[in-house]
């Protein structure tokens, strides 16, 4: 499966000059942005793969599962998909069960259904996401696992993506990534969406979670057309990624077992 990093940018070693300093940046790959996108189907499959006819639960997803059935069918014995609209999950392909619930909402029907949930960038639209972290865990099987790829609190887009007007923010995602504005642009409050690994373990173990995995990356695809400032970026992202600041981190990787 090929997932396509945004703005069909994928580089983590990268040239640039300020002035007339030359400078070569180079965030170590594990902590790369674009690793965060490139890499989660393999981190997913290499969940599910731990267990025995895997029951499996994607969040958030509607109509558009991330992976097609014949992409997790060594390792699964079901791939339900989840939205908080039942048209839309009327527009899934065959293959897939369905799961209508809102992720913030009550999920009673379906606890201790599946060994391993799982969402990519649904945590900043939810209003609580304590309360999705909460209902997850509900849902899952004991000894299940959680998997969330989430944009992070304080970097700058988000900042800027979760206070600034909407039809300013929408005007700026069709300068800085086009391919993105095409579609619908949901709100973000990011909430319970932080880079402070100590912040979110504190949060899911409080939940009851057992074992929190939680892994930072760094730097933005969103700089890639603003000259000057792309190069300062990028030489802050390597700095921070060497030295784990994770309070500019942009996004984060999210494990967590029941």
């Amino acid at each position: 499966m090929e997932l396509r990093s945004p703005g069909g940018v994928a580089r983590s070693l990268r040239t640039g000059r300020i002035g007339k300093e030359e400078f070569e940046m180079a965030i170590d790959k594990a902590k790369a942005w674009d690793t965060s996108m490139l890499g989660y189907a393999d981190e997913l499959k290499r969940i599910v793969a731990a267990y025995q006819d895997a029951r499996i639960l994607e969040l958030g997803a509607g109509r558009r599962a991330s992976f097609t059935l014949d992409e997790m069918a060594g390792s699964v014995q079901s791939y339900t998909v989840n939205d908080i609209d039942e048209e839309e999950l009327s527009l899934l392909p065959g293959g897939y069960d369905k799961a209508c619930f809102d992720v913030c909402g009550d999920a009673s029907n379906f606890a201790d259904s599946y060994d391993v949930v799982f969402s990519r960038f649904l945590a900043e639209h939810v209003p609580d996401g304590e309360t999705m972290h909460r209902n997850v865990f509900e849902v899952l099987r004991p000894g299940g696992t959680a998997f969330h790829l989430i944009p992070t609190l304080y970097a700058m887009p988000f900042l800027i993506n979760k206070y600034m007007p909407e039809r300013l923010t929408q005007a700026m995602l069709r300068l800085l990534s086009p391919r993105r504005s095409i579609n619908p642009k949901f709100p973000a409050p990011y909430s319970g969406c932080y880079a402070n690994p100590s912040r979110m373990t504190k949060m899911l173990k409080g939940i009851g979670y057992r074992e929190v995995e939680f892994r930072n990356f760094y730097g933005h695809f969103y700089y890639e057309k603003i000259p000057v400032l792309k190069q300062v970026h990028e030489k802050f992202s390597e700095i921070a990624a060497d030295r784990d600041w994770h309070f500019v981190g942009t996004y984060a990787y999210i494990k967590a077992s029941r």
